[in-house]
């Protein structure tokens, strides 16, 4: 069992940074066009295995930044991130949902978006005039010129949450989607004459 989930790191850890370099997540830069004022961040994978109802799913693996060396706005130094917030519903709204298609005996669907955060577009506060750099993923190929500048958020950057929804949220207008209420993470749709509402908590979409 131990060989076989050691054997699964390593693939998810490549599919993983295969997924990343196929998004174009981040692309190499020389580190001689690097200014005083920019930071090079590390990174590493984060490693967590999923379960579904208490049995073993899966081994998920994630490159992260190391975001908490990030300074927030106002910070004395460079500003790497400005805004981290991002809107979620609340709870309550999550139960009108299932409570409305119970009662109109509606079809209700979840889905998870896969690398969500790598979808949205960089922040314009991002970095340090919008760039932000991380040296080579720990056990990848080391070109000591070189280093990667940002062009996707990558997870534990404190904006990624934030810039998944902006890039989220404009897709949805585009789509002629639009919010309830006062909720920003709310959302509904008529096709057809058929109205679709959907709740969105980050990543993961509830449907009716």
């Amino acid at each position: 069992m131990h060989s076989l989930m050691c054997t699964e790191w390593i693939s998810n850890q490549g599919l993983e940074m295969q997924g990343l370099w196929s998004r174009r997540v981040f692309q190499k830069f020389l580190c001689t066009s690097l200014t005083p004022q920019d930071n090079v961040f590390s990174t590493r994978f984060h490693y967590m295995i999923k379960r579904e109802g208490g049995a073993f799913d899966t081994c998920k693996v994630r490159l992260v930044v190391q975001g908490q060396h990030m300074k927030r706005k106002g910070a004395a130094g460079v500003n790497d991130d400005d805004d981290a917030f991002s809107p979620v519903p609340a709870a309550s709204n999550f139960r009108t949902i299932r409570s409305l298609t119970t009662q109109l005996d509606m079809f209700t669907d979840h889905v998870d978006i896969f690398q969500a955060f790598v979808q949205g577009d960089l922040l314009p506060e991002d970095g340090h005039n919008g760039n932000v750099y991380i040296s080579s993923p720990l056990g990848y190929e080391v070109d000591f010129r070189c280093i990667y500048r940002f062009l996707m958020p990558l997870y534990s950057m404190p904006s990624a949450a934030r810039a998944w929804h902006t890039t989220m949220s404009a897709f949805l207008e585009r789509a002629s989607c639009e919010t309830v209420g006062f909720e920003k993470s709310m959302w509904q749709v008529v096709i057809d004459c058929h109205r679709i509402l959907f709740g969105v908590h980050i990543d993961d979409f509830v449907t009716a």
